[in-house]
């Protein structure tokens, strides 16, 4: 019975390893523990991802990319950050330069819109930007218009108004994550909030016009 007992409590105590513990496994050479440690940051790393991208396939791929990364450069890793703040800081940058990558001019994105999506427009009129990001997750409706007038945005802007208003993050974590100076996170925040502001305006001129 003590031995079902101490049995117990051993694969207890492994079902909970700290996150450290499975670098230095890893690090080890018991590579198999990679999959551990990535299981259970997985969905923040892909739920990060779809912030930036509406597409979930585009955001698994990114996902998928940033353990593969993750994975390369664990001896990289410092104890003195959580792990997944590493982690967040991967799939910020991936996502980035993803952004840049797909890079397209606004007026390519000003689309019809269902008659949903337009209610959904004319309920949030005076929303400010911290709304329409967080509108973002919620809604079927609001996802597709708040995602939308993101995709308007400069990568710079749009990554910064991701991480402060859905991760929370304030100027000098943004800056940290991204290697820039903590005044240009500053005037990115800036920028992003009047480009918003501008581009929701031309949506609702557009779905007026049209009546």
């Amino acid at each position: 019975m003590l031995g079902v007992a101490a049995s117990r409590k051993t694969g207890w105590r492994l079902a909970v390893r700290t996150d450290e513990e499975l670098i230095a496994e890893i690090l080890g050479g018991q590579t198999a523990s990679f999959s551990e440690l990535a299981g259970r940051h997985r969905s923040y790393v892909e739920r990060l991802c779809q912030r930036f991208f509406s597409d979930p396939e585009i955001a698994r791929d990114l996902a998928q990319e940033c353990f593969i990364r993750a994975y390369t450069a664990l001896a990289s890793y410092r104890r003195e950050m959580p792990f997944t703040g590493w982690l967040r800081a991967i799939a910020t940058n991936l996502c980035y330069d993803e952004l840049r990558r797909r890079r397209r001019r606004p007026e390519e994105l000003i689309a019809d819109f269902t008659a949903p999506e337009v209610q959904w427009m004319h309920l949030v009129n005076d929303a400010t930007p911290e709304e329409i990001v967080a509108a973002a997750e919620e809604m079927r409706e609001a996802h597709d218009v708040a995602h939308c007038l993101l995709d308007t945005l400069k990568p710079e802007d749009r990554t910064v108004l991701i991480l402060k208003d859905s991760e929370g993050l304030n100027v000098s974590e943004i800056a940290g994550i991204m290697g820039w100076s903590e005044a240009k996170v500053k005037i990115r925040a800036f920028r992003a909030r009047q480009a918003l502001r501008k581009y929701a305006e031309r949506l609702r001129s557009a779905e007026r016009s049209d009546r």
